[in-house]
């Protein structure tokens, strides 16, 4: 570029002319007019403090400076003081010998150069020259306050978007606005990215639990359930809850249990404890024992035992455990098994008894069977602290069956008695059994007793007819002959009294009679509370058995 001036050739980057001295212009003179809009423009903005530079000032400013001091090649002269100065050939800074002289001794050295430096700040001088000399220097201020505006824009979207992706409550808010919209996958996104600002927080993982389920993201949610089981902290039991509720929906309940039994927390297995299937539970210890043995089985919750006896596996189709298990003389392999209501089969629990006792004789009875014409009392007798049980009907007697306190009456006709005894320890021994046949020579018959005691009921209105009915009921009395008795020389039917409900269903009620087979007398029974043996009691007058005799009335004729 050329000097407008002396038409010398001006190097790149600046802008005055090094051989004459003048001021390159790249924009046209500043036109007054368009001043005074710009200054009423700015006035619009509330800029009209701001200050406009006349530079027809500053010129005046710099050829008053160039009256004062005149050049030649080397030196300038001030004329106020004529002092001589140098000053450097690049036309930089001015200074007197002196100063010279005292910084040549100061530094004898080497210096930095720093013309890049120079170089560059008189790059960005001459630009804000330019800008400042420049006729469209208020267009270059909106540009820049635009700019600054833009920055500002730019910084707060930023930061918004900063706080957006870094608040917790904010995402929390997104996530569930976007659930109750029904979109949970957007909702998981931003539930998600809350817990990556804030892991601990238990609250937003069962919500997140949630949004899993609802987005059928069911890997996920009990991903996230069992994190939080293992965090170990107060909210581990509602994490339990919802899983267990989980899988109890889908009836898997061998998957509850293997939860369950994994679990180390008692108040969870006490609130599902009907998910278990614990083993069963033995009431005693296996071992040798010398008595005999009630063992109890028991499970911690609702189900089924079944158990086996003889050391084989039980499976459901061994035996239902009902009763405690009695346990004598022998060897029982006890292995069980529990079932709980939803199928879930047990651990086996299994145990050895041995049971080493004495186990009693055979009862000694007497007379030992045999035919009779008259009856006999029967008796028997064990060994000590022995209880003996005995029944006249051929079944197996038990310690349920009637106990043998004192003699027994004989029968009526035929009958297989049985006797056993059981030890202090409960262990019954071998039965002794024996037939008796005993007939009676009676000029009586036994139904005629029983007919007088239905007539005797009646008149004492007990009952209402023969056949025995209470008043109002359809219960009634019924009695029978089971056996014969011998007082001194006389020898009597006992006769027993029972209430009989519709359905044939007969109880004794402790009431007896007694009759004489050759005299008819009759009386009352009376049989002992302490040992059961049997006496007369009162005489039964046969007025008091006697059918009534019909009343007629008298009827008068007129004539």
């Amino acid at each position: 570029m050329t000097c407008p001036e002396c038409g010398c050739e001006i190097e790149e980057g600046l802008l005055l002319c090094s051989n004459c001295g003048a001021e390159l212009k790249l924009i046209p003179d500043f036109d007054p007019a368009i001043e005074n809009s710009i200054t009423d423009g700015l006035s619009g903005l509330g800029l009209e403090d701001l200050d406009i530079v006349d530079m027809d000032a500053e010129d005046d400013a710099e050829e008053e400076y160039y009256d004062d001091e005149y050049y030649d090649d080397d030196e300038y002269y001030d004329d106020e003081d004529d002092d001589v100065r140098s000053y450097s050939s690049d036309g930089g800074d001015y200074y007197d010998d002196e100063e010279l002289d005292d910084f040549d001794e100061e530094y004898d050295g080497d210096y930095i150069d720093d013309d890049d430096d120079f170089e560059e700040e008189d790059a960005l001088h001459q630009l804000f020259l330019a800008i400042r000399e420049s006729r469209f220097r208020w267009l270059f201020l909106l540009l820049f306050l635009a700019m600054l505006g833009l920055g500002a824009w730019g910084i707060s979207k930023l930061s918004k978007r900063f706080y957006m992706e870094n608040s917790q409550s904010y995402q929390t808010q997104l996530a569930k606005e976007a659930a109750a919209e029904g979109d949970f996958t957007t909702a998981i996104e931003h539930m998600e990215r809350a817990l990556e600002i804030d892991s601990d927080d238990t609250s937003l993982k069962f919500t997140l639990v949630e949004y899993y389920f609802s987005n059928d993201e069911e890997d996920k949610a009990l991903l996230m359930l069992w994190e939080i089981i293992y965090a170990h902290d107060i909210n581990s039991q509602l994490a339990y809850r919802k899983i267990i509720e989980y899988y109890a929906d889908r009836k898997d309940y061998a998957m509850i249990e293997t939860i369950l039994s994994g679990c180390d927390d008692t108040n969870i297995i006490s609130q599902f404890q009907e998910y278990t299937a614990p083993a069963p539970e033995l009431s005693e210890e296996p071992g040798v024992y010398e008595d005999v043995l009630w063992l109890k089985l028991s499970a911690a919750t609702s189900g089924n035992i079944y158990y086996t006896l003889d050391g084989t596996e039980p499976t459901l189709d061994s035996e239902l455990y009902t009763t405690p298990l009695y346990f004598e003389l022998g060897i029982y392999n006890v292995k069980a098994i529990f079932v709980n209501n939803y199928g879930i089969v047990s651990d086996m629990t299994e145990g050895r008894y041995t049971i080493d006792i004495i186990k009693p004789d055979a009862p000694v009875v007497e007379p030992e069977g045999g035919e009779f014409e008259e009856p006999e009392l029967i008796t028997a007798t064990a060994q000590k602290y022995c209880r003996i049980f005995y029944t006249t009907d051929g079944k197996m007697p038990t310690d349920e069956s009637p106990e043998y306190l004192s003699p027994v009456p004989m029968p009526i006709g035929h009958s297989h008695m049985m006797f056993v005894a059981y030890s202090q320890e409960g262990v019954p021994g071998d039965i002794a059994e024996f037939d008796f046949e005993l007939t009676l020579d009676a000029e009586i018959d036994a139904q005629v007793f029983i007919d007088a005691i239905k007539q005797l009921d009646i008149n004492q209105g007990k009952t209402v007819d023969l056949d025995g009915h209470l008043p109002g009921n359809l219960n009634r009395y019924t009695y029978s002959v089971n056996a014969a008795i011998k007082f001194d020389e006389s020898i009597f039917y006992i006769i027993t009294e029972y209430i009989t409900d519709i359905s044939e269903n007969s109880m004794r009620t402790g009431a007896y009679y007694m009759g004489d087979i050759t005299t008819g007398f009759m009386y009352k029974g009376v049989r002992s509370d302490e040992d059961g043996s049997f006496s007369l009691g009162d005489y039964i007058e046969p007025e008091m058995y006697a059918v009534p005799m019909p009343v007629f009335e008298e009827i008068e004729y007129e004539n």
